[in-house]
């Protein structure tokens, strides 16, 4: 057999270059709503309200702080500025709202740690309890408001990402199929000299599937770098560090197995094709 590349048209092997291109592609863009989705959900878990109630006034909202401010789980405690609720009202109703005329608030946001029990409600509350305050701690609701978004979206980009993975598989595999009808002569003359199906279609899967294996690397190269040249322009100032921050080792899952899917692909196909040619030449043989 000669070189996997040799007397290959370059228009297969760009073919199922940039068919590898685009499904890691589309899976590092999954892998992207994924983090995203996590990020939304994180955020959504450990943001709180407390409305104090007792005292009212400065002297509550003085107390309340200084409780919280030594309260565990919560990492970060500020009051709702007028200007602040104005900005959510406006947000939720869509109607303007001036920060005027809003009434005073008796309000504080929280931030909680991401080691935040369940309980941490009840823990809070206890703890505006023992400096004297009463209040309520106002969660993100659980059925409503946003409530599920991230695992939806996480499940949509991998069952898409796969399905499209999938998609781009079966035409790497149809591809290929040109490579065993250019060899249709030689394995017609080794089914003539003896050799079995599997021999001959063998040698044909195996040129195709390094074929895909090059053409896989060539495509999950140009997605890595598309993929890095929209961080650093997403991002103005990121450098090597701070994406080395940002990628984790998961996220290069897509970049090596495209390579190894493409092979696979590509030889299967070619040796299903192989094989029929194989078959007719035994028949007519």
């Amino acid at each position: 057999m000669k070189n996997a590349l040799a007397g290959v048209e370059r228009a297969l092997f760009w073919t199922l270059a940039f068919a590898a291109f685009a499904a890691v592609a589309v899976g590092l863009g999954a892998r992207a709503a994924d983090r995203l989705a996590s990020h939304y959900d994180a955020e959504r878990a450990s943001y709180a309200i407390v409305r104090v109630t007792y005292p009212e006034g400065p002297e509550g909202m003085e107390a309340a702080e200084a409780a919280l401010r030594a309260a565990p789980h919560v990492a970060e405690a500020a009051p709702m500025s007028a200007e602040r609720a104005a900005a959510l009202l406006a947000e939720w109703s869509g109607a303007a709202v001036r920060p005027e005329d809003m009434p005073a608030l008796s309000l504080i946001e929280l931030t909680l740690a991401a080691s935040a029990p369940r309980d941490v409600a009840t823990r809070i509350e206890r703890a505006l309890t023992r400096n004297g305050v009463s209040a309520e701690i106002i969660m993100a609701p659980q059925a409503s408001s946003g409530a599920g978004v991230g695992a939806r979206v996480r499940t949509a980009a991998l069952w898409g990402a796969g399905a499209f993975a999938l998609v781009m598989a079966l035409i790497v595999s149809l591809a290929a199929r040109g490579i065993a009808a250019r060899r249709r002569e030689w394995v017609i003359v080794m089914a003539d000299c003896g050799a079995t199906r599997s021999q001959a279609a063998g040698k044909v899967a195996d040129e195709a599937a390094l074929l895909g294996l090059g053409a896989g690397a060539v495509g999950a190269g140009l997605a890595g770098a598309v993929a890095i040249a929209i961080l650093l322009l997403a991002i103005p100032g990121a450098g090597l560090d701070a994406l080395r921050a940002m990628i984790l080792p998961i996220d290069l899952i897509p970049l090596a197995a495209a390579p190894f899917v493409t092979a696979i692909a590509a030889g299967a196909g070619a040796r299903a094709a192989a094989g029929q040619f194989h078959a007719q030449a035994a028949r007519l043989g």
